[in-house]
């Protein structure tokens, strides 16, 4: 119980629990943005085709994801999003355990899918999110005693 519950009687914050399920719900934004997205930026952003196409692309797709995502800054608890983007490499490494169960060639594509469409949304997300976090928090840092 105590998991839960402080002495006092108050429930405690499971920030670790919240911040999970909200990687989750990122996840499903970017995965929407990338279905939204990939096929109109390829239309109308034609940059010759090849690799840097695709991290140029995947680079918008990942700003546009985290506004999207930065609307979860309008909660009392602006921990949520920061801390959520700084998870968000749980999910990645997720993928990539899943990854090494399967046949090699499944593999490599399995890891190129992977960090293609979540490398991007990693560093995007947590370069906007920590600095708009910082910047609406006037003490963002915990002090102990």
């Amino acid at each position: 119980m105590a998991l839960f519950v402080t002495k006092e009687g108050k429930r405690k914050s499971p920030m670790a629990v919240t911040c999970f399920f909200v990687d989750l719900l990122f996840c499903l934004v970017f995965g929407g943005m990338y279905a939204l997205l990939t096929g109109v930026l390829h239309d109308h952003l034609p940059l010759g085709g090849g690799m840097a196409e695709n991290w140029i692309h995947c680079g918008l797709i990942a700003v546009v994801g985290t506004a999207v995502c930065c609307i979860l800054f309008l909660l009392p608890d602006k921990r949520i999003v920061p801390y959520s983007f700084a998870s968000l490499p749980v999910i990645t490494i997720m993928c990539v355990v899943a990854a090494f169960q399967l046949e090699p060639a499944a593999r490599n594509m399995m890891l190129y899918v992977t960090f293609l469409y979540t490398l991007m949304p990693i560093l995007v997300g947590n370069a906007v999110s920590w600095t708009v976090y910082f910047k609406l928090c006037k003490n963002p840092l915990p002090r102990r005693l």
